[in-house]
């Protein structure tokens, strides 16, 4: 009996030291598996967020934009081919050549879905060929502006001229042609009307150069085919320069704007590059 009383005791005294000494140490055990559990599931949801920081959400509308603007540019292209159809066929290579809107169109439509991909995979590369092919766009929109729909006045304002690279008096003289065979073919009766009815203009200059014409002025020198209201007191020359003009500064007014986004694309790729390298 008495060795069984010492034993118990022994034993018992030995719990109370074990529960002592390494009751701390079991704790800390916990709170550091309970820490690093935390730990690894922060990361997780950090992780799982990172796709919708500000700088992605930025990205992803930026592409949307982009995108846009390259679906009006390949509308833009289609319609001016679909209207070479109608009366406007003698103008429409002057005003607007497509391909100057069909290869930027493509190249600002499609790096969104480079765009995309990069965003979810977190690939550097990616947003670098987006910026490259952004890059080429601009240049490009550049170009179709700087020498396919600017109209330049040279002299004595007399001689409307297309860039560099089209023949000196093409449209003075087109315009010309088209009034001297107005009575003599159907075809250039109806275009000259319409041109003049869109534009709300008579004649190249202004309504003297239908003198040779034996009927007269065109009904569609005047506001509603009627002649008694009045007659368009501009020659077609100045309105279509204007209606390209318009056109023109619209385009440039796109291009430096998409400049600008590039530009902005380009820090905001930077910062996540930068954010995810010292991560």
């Amino acid at each position: 009996m008495y060795s069984l009383g010492t034993k118990h005791k022994r034993t018992r005294m030995r719990d109370l030291i074990r529960n002592f000494l390494f009751a701390p140490l079991c704790k800390r055990k916990e709170d550091a598996s309970d820490t690093l559990s935390n730990r690894s599931h922060e990361i997780k949801l950090k992780t799982f967020s990172a796709g919708v920081l500000p700088e992605h959400v930025v990205l992803y509308s930026s592409g949307a934009i982009f995108s846009f603007v390259g679906v009006s540019l390949l509308g833009l292209s289609i319609w001016s081919l679909a209207w070479k159809l109608l009366a406007y066929s003698y103008f429409m290579d002057i005003i607007t050549d497509p391909t100057f809107f069909n290869i930027p169109a493509a190249l600002i439509g499609l790096p969104s879905i480079f765009l995309t991909i990069a965003i979810r995979r977190n690939q550097f590369s990616h947003l670098l060929i987006f910026l490259v092919l952004q890059m080429i766009a601009i240049v490009l929109l550049f170009t179709g502006y700087s020498i396919g729909t600017k109209y330049k006045l040279l002299g004595n304002d007399d001689i409307l001229r297309l860039g560099p690279t089209v023949p000196t008096n093409l449209l003075n003289n087109t315009l010309y042609d088209v009034i001297q065979t107005y009575e003599e073919t159907l075809e250039n009766n109806v275009t000259l009307d319409g041109i003049q009815s869109k534009f709300g203009c008579c004649g190249v200059i202004n309504i003297y150069d239908f003198g040779n014409l034996s009927l007269g002025i065109p009904t569609s020198c005047c506001p509603n085919s009627d002649c008694n209201q009045g007659i368009y007191p501009w020659g077609c020359r100045r309105r279509i320069q204007e209606n390209v003009a318009w056109h023109t500064n619209v385009t440039l007014s796109i291009t430096q704007l998409l400049i600008l986004m590039v530009f902005f694309n380009a820090a905001m790729i930077g910062s996540v590059f930068i954010s995810d390298y010292y991560k």
